[in-house]
């Protein structure tokens, strides 16, 4: 499963699962283009990537910046996108539905869904034009089972995962995959800075795995639905969690 000759726009890249996509592509022979509105979290990983042998290059800029994230596919000196991995993201806002602010939907939104169609919709001519392209969205198992106090986060879960089967059918003419996964407990910084060591292990007990799943478990799933292995797969939602909705 490799991706030589291959260039990746990882969106969100500067940690978490971003992070270890952008290095598992990187390992297996495709050069990154990292985007993350962390500059130093984007460098991080760029170095990452050059690590390898692969080339990187950086667009820190926000997600949710539609002119920005046009410019990071229309400036780059790579000659073209071949894989896209929307990945980036804000966490859930764990509050009643009575507490959801105005700014509190709009940002979620701005985020998940208007970033995910934009930069999606900046790659796609290229694609359409070389009849070859793969598209990743993250959605989460609160896109599949929405969970109580995170009305937003559920709701823009969901649309990323309902795009990408839309996408899926438009897109099919010209051999562009589109797929989704909807991890569930994934150990990164968002879970670790919101919640303490004992909460966290209350967490993992509710999965039949009884642990969190890694960052690099969310990207071999990403890397196998962008491989030749899954040239048939479209339209579809992985989800890897452990066994939680079981």
């Amino acid at each position: 499963m490799t991706f030589e000759n291959k260039v990746v726009l990882v969106t969100g890249a500067g940690s978490g699962i971003g992070r270890a996509t952008a290095r598992l592509f990187a390992e297996r022979g495709a050069d990154v283009l990292v985007q993350d509105i962390n500059a130093d979290g984007a460098q991080q990983t760029a170095e990452l990537v050059r690590e390898t042998g692969q080339r990187a290059e950086l667009s820190v800029c926000d997600v949710a910046d539609v002119q920005a994230m046009r410019k990071t596919v229309t400036d780059t000196t790579f000659a073209h996108i071949d894989i896209l991995v929307n990945n980036a993201g804000i966490p859930s806002d764990r509050c009643s539905l009575e507490e959801v602010s105005e700014e509190m939907f709009e940002r979620t939104f701005a985020v998940h869904v208007k970033g995910t169609l934009f930069t999606t919709q900046a790659v796609v001519p290229g694609m359409k034009e070389r009849r070859y392209g793969k598209i990743v969205n993250l959605s989460s198992i609160q896109g599949l089972s929405g969970f109580a106090n995170a009305a937003t986060y559920n709701g823009a879960k969901a649309a990323v995962l309902s795009m990408a089967q839309g996408w899926a059918r438009e897109l099919a003419p010209w051999r562009i995959n589109v797929n989704v996964i909807a991890p569930g407990h994934v150990m990164t910084n968002m879970p670790m800075s919101r919640d303490s060591p004992e909460e966290l292990e209350q967490q993992a007990k509710t999965v039949p795995f009884l642990r969190f799943g890694q960052p690099e478990e969310m990207a071999s799933t990403i890397a196998f639905l962008c491989s030749p292995e899954a040239q048939f797969i479209t339209g579809q939602v992985v989800s890897p969690n452990g066994g939680y909705l079981i």
